[in-house]
């Protein structure tokens, strides 16, 4: 009967063989990070596949039990960024329980300007993998564990209000959860119009050689910057102000025009 299964080619991944009653076959699967790990129980997409390329199930729960008639199956478990899709017969009479391994950990990236934390929905993080530079992750939520095979990858991070950008190297561990501080050599200016605290403001924020970097709206906008000089200016109606500064490498300045 072991013969009849040509779909498990990998000895990682954990197999039983339950005789029950015809009518009654089916597989029972489940998904671990790391070889001597738990089953999960959370966190984990499924979808079984029949020989026509049809889906026959789909879920989202940490385990699945399914009833199917003998026959060729493919079994994908999405975790994350991590995909493992095997073949698996299910000869008569016969339940499998399947339990696959995903060699996967999770990644956590904390942007940071020196000594300030940025804020967390101002930067934007892009996951390579340095297999082929292929982008393996975008992040949604600010914080949030990145679900990732195991591997080395290049983390991005650039911060949306400014010209700010920093990339940094890690390993993902299977099983473990790695966190890396991407540290941007810059600075925050906060920018404030003393004035009418109803009146539209429009800022632009121009380098030294008078090339835009930002624009934002509003009372108050936090630019972050690489070191170096800069002009702001405010449009408030028909006024113009402005306001040449330097910034550094982990400062925080406040910039306050108005009248």
């Amino acid at each position: 009967m072991c013969s009849a299964l040509p779909a498990l080619a990998d000895a990682a991944h954990g197999l039983s063989i339950q005789l029950v009653q015809p009518g009654r076959e089916g597989l029972e699967l489940s998904a671990r990070l790391t070889a001597d790990g738990g089953p999960l129980q959370q966190n984990i997409s499924w979808k079984i596949r029949g020989s026509g390329g049809e889906t026959v199930y789909s879920g989202a729960d940490g385990t699945a039990d399914v009833s199917l008639a003998p026959g060729d199956y493919v079994v994908d478990a999405s975790y994350g960024a991590t995909l493992v899709e095997k073949l698996v017969s299910i000869p008569p009479a016969t339940r499998l329980k399947l339990s696959l391994l995903l060699d996967a950990g999770g990644l956590k990236v904390e942007p940071m300007l020196g000594n300030i934390d940025v804020p967390p929905a101002a930067s934007r993080v892009r996951v390579f993998s340095m297999d082929g530079r292929k982008l393996a992750a975008v992040p949604v939520t600010p914080g949030e564990i990145i679900r990732l095979p195991r591997g080395i990858y290049r983390v991005e991070s650039q911060v949306s209000t400014g010209n700010v950008k920093a990339v940094a190297d890690v390993h993902v561990a299977a099983g473990r959860v790695a966190t890396v501080k991407i540290v941007h050599k810059a600075g925050l200016a906060r920018l404030a119009f003393v004035g009418d605290p109803n009146a539209a403001v429009r800022w632009e924020i121009e380098d030294e050689s008078g090339g835009a970097i930002a624009a934002r709206s509003g009372i108050n906008a936090n630019v972050t910057l690489l070191p170096g000089t800069y002009t702001a200016r405010a449009e408030v109606g028909a006024e113009l102000l402005t306001a040449t500064f330097n910034i550094a490498a982990g400062e925080a300045r406040d910039i306050l025009l108005g009248n």
